[in-house]
């Protein structure tokens, strides 16, 4: 199954389709405390756990099946 998933992702890979949001955050607390202000922390949420792997990839897999579908 993982095998399959991987090839239906192949493709080009374009860097700016993706944000780093992590890093904006760091940098975001690290200028925030640079200026003497106490940056507020907060948890963040997520997602809940799924009950296996092999249910995750079968999804992952239907929901790129459904993305092809609509494409062509």
């Amino acid at each position: 199954m993982a095998k399959q998933l991987v090839e239906m992702l192949k493709g080009e890979f374009d860097p700016k389709e993706y944000k780093d949001e992590y890093r904006e955050r760091v940098k975001e607390f690290v200028e925030k405390k640079a200026r003497g202000h106490a940056p507020r922390l907060r948890l963040v949420k997520t997602k809940r756990k799924a009950a296996s792997l092999d249910k995750i990839l079968a999804k992952s897999i239907e929901s790129l099946k459904k993305k092809k579908r609509h494409v062509a």
